[in-house]
């Protein structure tokens, strides 16, 4: 209680004199974190589990199968080989390292980051720019990877770019909110 009345005190509202209504509009965050903290949620939820699944098929490809008649996972998995990147149908060691570390540690810091961003949690600074600096160096590698080998497994450009947009945007918008908009992220 004695934060809030810090924080809103340096907004210039006080806890007595302000209505209730502008109290909760000055702890709601603004639009901008909010559709970042979106972001982050939905990250975590594509990236998660399909690279887990990835990690599981590494290691007992018969029992984590990839193809039509496979689970759902494997379903999803062969759906994306047919129309984006034929390379993840086989074990492969550097994709499978990706996917441990997608699986592992980028999906659960996307979930926290989004949980840290709605709450406009202090901790989630470091965290962000921690997550921001991972996905950026993955990213990177994976699309330098992927150029300098000329493509060879993608089999539509399409539906292999479009989804890393969304994995170039959200480290670079992360990373400026956390430098630039700090002061949000009080509490």
């Amino acid at each position: 209680m004695e934060e809030e009345a810090q924080v809103e005190a340096k907004n210039g509202v006080s806890a007595v004199a302000a209505p209730e209504s502008t109290r909760a509009a000055s702890l709601r965050p603004p639009a901008s974190i909010i559709a970042l903290a979106a972001l982050s949620l939905v990250l975590a939820l594509i990236t998660g589990p399909e690279q887990l699944y990835y990690v599981l098929f590494a290691i007992n490809p018969h029992t984590f199968g990839i193809g039509p008649h496979a689970n759902f996972f494997g379903q999803v998995w062969y759906a994306y080989v047919l129309n984006g990147d034929n390379s993840y149908i086989r074990f492969d060691s550097g994709l499978f390292t990706g996917a441990v570390e997608d699986a592992f540690m980028l999906a659960p810091c996307y979930l926290l980051c989004g949980i840290g961003l709605l709450r406009r949690s202090r901790w989630v600074a470091p965290l962000g720019l921690f997550t921001a600096g991972m996905l950026w160096y993955a990213i990177v590698y994976f699309i330098v990877g992927d150029l300098s080998s000329g493509l060879k497994s993608v089999t539509d450009p399409l539906t292999f770019w479009a989804p890393l947009t969304l994995y170039v945007v959200y480290p670079i918008w992360l990373a400026l909110t956390m430098v630039f908009r700090r002061r949000l992220f009080t509490r």
